[in-house]
């Protein structure tokens, strides 16, 4: 095995095991920080002027799920107002905005309460 690789197995096993110094806390609050990321990058592939998104009061749902609320503009280049959002993956990002009031409301009390 060459040595490079050697060294790149033992280094990730040994921050597997000991957790690269980190407590539970950190790390949690790292995942969350990921996740939130990931889900302003599917928000912001929903709307229409993605540079001008602004996030607000996000969270990590119960069930992992990315949740908050965004602005961003609209074609004429007003801001729109703050929506609800649930950033589950790519493919299944929902805005407010983009179903029936009902069905988002019940994603949001299944992923984000």
């Amino acid at each position: 095995m060459d040595k490079g690789i050697a060294l790149l197995l033992a280094a990730v096993i040994s921050c597997g095991v000991a957790g690269c110094g980190k407590s539970a806390a950190q790390k949690q609050r790292d995942e969350a920080a990921t996740l939130t990321s990931l889900g302003e990058k599917y928000v912001k592939e929903k709307v229409l002027e993605p540079a001008s998104a602004q996030f607000r009061n996000q969270f990590i749902g119960k069930k992992g799920a990315p949740c908050g609320e965004v602005n961003a503009k609209d074609a004429f280049g007003a801001y729109i107002g703050f929506q609800r959002y649930i950033a589950v993956a790519r493919d299944l990002t929902l805005l407010a905005q983009d179903v029936v009031p009902a069905e988002f409301e019940a994603s949001w009390a299944q992923l984000c309460r």
